[in-house]
């Protein structure tokens, strides 16, 4: 069994494997940056870096996410480095069987690259991400660009 923190994005469940999870904190004011990528929020100060807001709702269904009380920023581990990933709503920290895991031979194609498995549950199909791929190559070089000044 492996334990992932589920949370909503769009109106769609989603999971990410604790391991490479942070933490999850509140929205903070961002600053923003200019001339990025529409699901680029800003960035924020975090430990000893700057840490790039990225609005998955935006990324992935070209919706804004609404701030409200209930939405979180998820810290995760990608290509060695943080960034974090606003979301709707955290809804628990959970785990699922191996057997609860269906993965397609349609998610290694690259307009769902993202989603390494489908995970059913009674309350309906949670996307399990692969947060190394969630961006395109230009996505991938404009954040570790921004990260790295």
């Amino acid at each position: 069994m492996e334990k992932f923190v589920v949370f909503n994005s769009g109106g769609q469940s989603f999971a990410v494997p604790i391991e490479v999870t942070e933490k999850i904190i509140h929205v903070e004011e961002l600053t923003k940056i200019p001339d990025t990528s529409v699901y680029v929020l800003g960035a924020i100060d975090y430990g000893d870096g700057i840490l790039p807001i990225i609005d998955l709702s935006e990324r992935f269904f070209q919706r804004k996410t609404e701030v409200t009380d209930e939405t979180k920023v998820i810290v995760v581990s990608w290509q060695e480095k943080k960034i974090g990933l606003a979301v709707d709503k955290v809804t628990t920290i959970r785990s699922f069987d191996n057997s609860d895991h269906e993965t397609s031979e349609k998610t290694t194609q690259e307009a769902a690259s993202y989603v390494m498995a489908f995970i059913r549950t009674e309350e309906g199909i949670i996307l399990q991400l692969d947060v190394n791929s969630i961006f395109s190559e230009y996505g991938e070089h404009e954040l570790l660009s921004l990260m790295n000044r």
